[in-house]
């Protein structure tokens, strides 16, 4: 299956530990299963760090999901609500907990995008209860990612079959470039 990340550079092999924390699913490693949210993702993060974006596609082998792993359902239900909350709130006096908050080799389902953000923010502080937060998540267009956690699910990943797209003057690319090393 093929799945594709979004960065501000071309990176050359994939570190868990450069994730951020207190994401959708906890830091890890983040793929997209359209091509287009994984150009804004390289957008927004060029935006926020300057650099080049750039497009990687990754082939994962389906034996992952046969590994400890959460899967959501492909519309946004009060479990998936509640993980991502789990994930993003941090108060002080949790802050030197490990990230992920979970053990799972992965974890796939809908992206909290921009427009859940504040879906999923109105929840968090209270300002809408968790029946109309859903139903406000599910009115929204939905999309997929799967989130690599552990080094066992990087060993699912074709590292070497890698092709790569960079965003130019000209737009983006029109052809995928395999990625040397």
């Amino acid at each position: 299956m093929a799945l594709y990340h979004g960065t501000n550079s071309k990176i050359s092999a994939i570190d868990l530990n450069k994730g951020r924390a207190r994401t959708d699913f906890g830091k890890g490693f983040y793929l997209a299963g359209k091509l287009e949210t994984a150009n804004r993702w390289a957008a927004n993060r060029v935006d926020l760090s300057g650099g080049t974006a750039t497009v990687l596609r990754y082939e994962i082998n389906n034996d992952l999901f046969r590994t400890h792993g959460k899967r959501f359902s492909d519309i946004p239900e009060l479990d998936w609500l509640e993980f991502i909350c789990q994930n993003r709130h941090r108060k002080a006096k949790d802050a030197e907990n490990m990230e992920p908050r979970h053990d799972y080799n992965w974890v796939s389902g809908p992206i909290a995008d921009d427009q859940v953000y504040d879906v999923v923010k109105g929840y968090m502080s209270g300002e809408i209860s968790a029946e109309v937060a859903v139903q406000k998540a599910r009115a929204l267009p939905q999309t997929f990612q799967l989130s690599l956690h552990t080094t066992w699910a990087l060993s699912f990943v074709d590292d070497a079959g890698v092709y790569f797209k960079q965003y130019t003057s000209n737009g983006w690319s029109r052809d995928w470039i395999k990625r040397e090393g």
